[in-house]
């Protein structure tokens, strides 16, 4: 039986090309890009050709891409390495952040640092955030989500602080699909002069972050376009490989290293370079970049056909919910998720399983929580957060697979109830 794919917000398969294009730096080109021999000069040129693939495809500079093992880290490192320097007793960047320790702790005890994120921020944010507010070290203020799962911009503003030093928010959801209007945000962000002589060492305008992990394939990523001082990319959602991720971080943003030792990647993160994995995932992000406009047409009639498709299935005594806008623009052309007041939505995934077709019911990094904290945020309380279902479609879905797909729902859901 040919399995259907439905998940591609949780990963998407290897991209062919991009498999090309990383065989040889597994066995063959497998130098240490740190050796000064004629193999580690060879991954080294590699690994700088990829940086500069990445830079070019978001119209930054080579030097303000540092490679990760994936979107988690780029978050983290945006976070904590923005953080850490504001904190006392805190070490310095080695390069591109303070360059000497500063004399005294800008933030102590009882005068901390403050962030703003949205309420439907990644995992990967959101347990970073909720970490600082444990220890004591931050303070965070949710801005929440419209119904229709899109932040107001003022809603954002008006939570800034006078020791605001962080705006994070993403810039596609990776749940419901929904598009932040972020040009928006880092356009209000500029208004703010923070610098005083209470806060004589915060920059102009708190740093703003965008988590763009699930981006790329659909959305245009240019860093200044987007005003982002931080963006957060991820290989294995844009057809890479997992395990590689960037975090663009604009020059002369302060930010201190988390992992510390040998200094690669410009003393922001040690540890000796993936080679195959970062080659690939330059193609993959150079793939992307060219398929985008044509892809997304394709899938957004998809998807839509699909909506309407399991709408027609689907006896209406359900009272099936879509969870996030479904306007042009303001959500990524592959994403539906709905709920199912009433359906055991884990069993029906199951079922739908063993049907031979993949989806989830919420993100993939939260598969031991009972309810979607994204649908939660939308409204509607605990039956519609755990109701839900995500179908994320891409490359290689069918007309045919997503009209199979909404006919084998139909017919679990109408036979159960």
């Amino acid at each position: 039986m040919k399995r259907i794919y439905l998940d591609y917000a949780a990963t998407t398969p290897l991209e062919p090309w991009v498999a090309r294009a990383m065989e040889p730096f597994f066995a063959k080109n497998f130098g240490n890009p740190s050796s000064i021999h004629a193999e580690g000069v060879a991954a080294k040129r590699a690994v700088a050709e990829a940086r500069l693939k990445v830079a070019r495809a978001l119209e930054a500079r080579a030097e303000e891409i540092v490679f990760t093992s994936g979107g988690t880290e780029a978050n983290n490192l945006a976070i904590f390495g923005v953080l850490s320097p504001l904190i006392k007793g805190a070490l310095p960047s080695a390069a591109g952040g303070l360059s000497q320790p500063p004399k005294a702790a800008p933030f102590g005890k009882g005068d901390i640092p403050h962030i703003v994120a949205t309420n439907i921020e990644h995992a990967s944010v959101l347990e970073p955030l909720r970490e600082l507010g444990r220890r004591g070290r931050a303070e965070v203020t949710y801005a929440p989500v419209e119904p229709n799962g899109i932040v107001k911009p003022e809603k954002i503003i008006a939570a800034i602080k006078p020791n605001t030093v962080l705006v994070s928010v993403m810039y596609a959801n990776n749940e419901i699909g929904t598009i932040q209007p972020i040009r928006t945000i880092s356009r209000l962000l500029t208004r703010f002069d923070l610098k005083s002589g209470k806060r004589p060492h915060l920059a102009r305008k708190p740093l703003f972050h965008v988590d763009a992990c699930q981006a790329p394939l659909y959305l245009r990523c240019l860093v200044n376009a987007l005003g982002a001082d931080l963006l957060s990319l991820d290989a294995h959602k844009i057809y890479g490989p997992k395990g590689v991720g960037a975090l663009y971080i604009r020059r002369g943003a302060p930010i201190a290293p988390e992992l510390r030792g040998g200094g690669q990647e410009s003393g922001l993160r040690s540890t000796t370079e993936n080679v195959p994995a970062i080659v690939g995932f330059a193609e993959a992000l150079c793939f992307a970049v060219a398929e985008r406009e044509k892809e997304s047409v394709r899938l957004r009639r998809l998807r839509n056909e699909l909506h309407s498709d399991i709408l027609k299935n689907v006896r209406m005594s359900l009272g099936v919910i879509l969870n996030g806008s479904m306007e042009e623009g303001e959500r990524l052309p592959n994403n539906l998720n709905l709920s199912f007041p009433g359906v055991d939505t884990e069993m029906l995934l199951l079922q739908l399983d063993a049907a031979g077709i993949a989806v989830s019911t919420k993100s993939s990094c939260l598969r031991d929580e009972r309810e979607s904290s994204v649908v939660r945020a939308l409204g509607g309380g605990a039956a519609r957060a755990r109701r839900t279902l995500r179908f994320t479609l891409g490359r290689w879905t069918t007309k045919e697979e997503t009209r199979y797909a909404a006919k084998i729902l139909g017919t679990l859901l109408n036979r159960e109830h």
